[in-house]
């Protein structure tokens, strides 16, 4: 069994609205040192069949091939930090394929969380053309993911088509219609798994997708409901639903971690999180 892990990755600040109201959850803090954490602790252990990569979007210091392939997109981009601020999205016909140097993969995409779901399906597409792989997870930067406990969790299943996993959220969906459900059932985007069936799937028929958009006037993708409503609503697939356990401060960690293959920090940008996990589980730190 091989599993690629899709980490989401940037070198930014958060500017979301939770993060930048007084007293919020991430406390504005740059993803860049949970990322590091990540490649000094759950991501640095080697686990048979097992890869991490990391999908960033625009990165400074980071080129283009010159040579780079157009692919068509139809998509509309906020630039950074600025949805809901009144500020109009690009709308963009074409970009310049994904491509990767080592196990970052680089979209030709804005960073920012309003254009998550663009970065994410430019993650999919080049592993889909470029790693063998039975399942693939998604997750956030704000989760600490057990590989071993991941993989036994897989092999209960085993190689199989058409499993789409992950802790179950609701989105109540005021865009509804014909096309989409009021309520829809969803994989929490801080870590959910598809087989390569459906990862195939979407990367193909990525023009074709109907988003799910949020219910605030940005209208952005909401990229964890829309993958769980083309999984679920469009192709049939039922969710198996994880737990994922909730953290907000390392104080609140104890060696129980050491059962749980997912640990979830509700968007809390703070690297001690991730550190207090791992020594919790046992595990040393890689000095990277």
């Amino acid at each position: 069994m091989k599993i690629a892990i899709l980490q989401l990755a940037n070198d930014e600040v958060c500017v979301c609205g939770r993060c930048t109201r007084p007293g919020g959850d991430g406390g504005g803090r740059s993803y860049k040192p949970m990322i590091q954490a990540m490649r000094e602790t759950w991501a640095a252990e080697e686990v048979e069949g097992v890869k991490v990569y990391y999908i960033y979007g625009h990165r400074e210091g980071v080129d283009f091939p010159e040579d780079s392939e157009m692919i068509e997109s139809h998509e509309r981009y906020w630039p950074y930090g600025s949805a809901g601020e009144g500020f109009e999205p690009v709308d963009v016909q074409e970009k310049r394929a994904p491509f990767a140097i080592g196990d970052c993969i680089y979209s030709d995409t804005p960073e920012g969380r309003e254009n998550i779901y663009y970065k994410t399906i430019d993650g999919f597409q080049w592993l889909v053309e470029n790693e063998e792989f039975d399942y693939l997870m998604r997750c956030s930067a704000g989760s600490y993911i057990d590989l071993k406990l991941l993989k036994q969790f897989l092999e209960e299943y085993g190689v199989r088509d058409n499993l789409y996993a992950g802790s179950t959220g609701h989105f109540n969906n005021n865009h509804a219609s014909a096309t989409q459900p009021s309520d829809i059932k969803f994989g929490s985007g801080s870590g959910f798994i598809a087989s390569r069936n459906l990862i195939e799937d979407i990367v193909k028929n990525r023009l074709e997708v109907d988003p799910v958009r949020s219910r605030y006037a940005s209208a952005t993708i909401a990229d964890d409901a829309t993958f769980g409503k083309h999984f679920s609503y469009d192709l049939g697939v039922d969710l198996i639903a994880f737990h994922k356990h909730e953290f907000r401060h390392p104080s609140q960690i104890t060696p129980a971690v050491k059962n749980y293959m997912q640990c979830y920090f509700v968007h809390t940008i703070d690297p001690q999180m991730l550190y207090a996990v791992h020594e919790a589980k046992g595990l040393a730190r890689k000095v990277v």
